[in-house]
């Protein structure tokens, strides 16, 4: 839900066109027309121009979250993040 409202706050708007949501979500305009083209959107869009509902830009910024999230746990320490927290090798 906060993460709704920091796209609000930023936007100012409920929709988002393409340009805008692949700024949200990292990823270049080109790679966003080949997502779409391919079915592989994160987010479903439709219109012309293309728009998203910022709730959908906002779920799939919260999966990608706690994906990166899941896989950070799984991934054990680097050398270099146990010597920058204390932590022996």
């Amino acid at each position: 839900m906060r993460t709704e409202f920091l796209l609000l706050a930023i936007y100012n708007k409920p929709r988002l066109n393409l340009d805008e949501t692949c700024l949200a979500l990292g990823m270049s305009t080109a790679t966003g027309y080949t997502h779409r083209s391919l079915g592989k959107s994160p987010v479903p869009m439709s219109g012309s121009p293309l728009t998203a509902d910022i709730r959908d830009v906002a779920e799939a910024l919260d999966q990608l979250r706690e994906q990166e999230r899941q896989d950070l746990r799984r991934s054990p320490p680097t050398d270099e993040l146990r010597r920058n927290y204390g932590e022996a090798p």
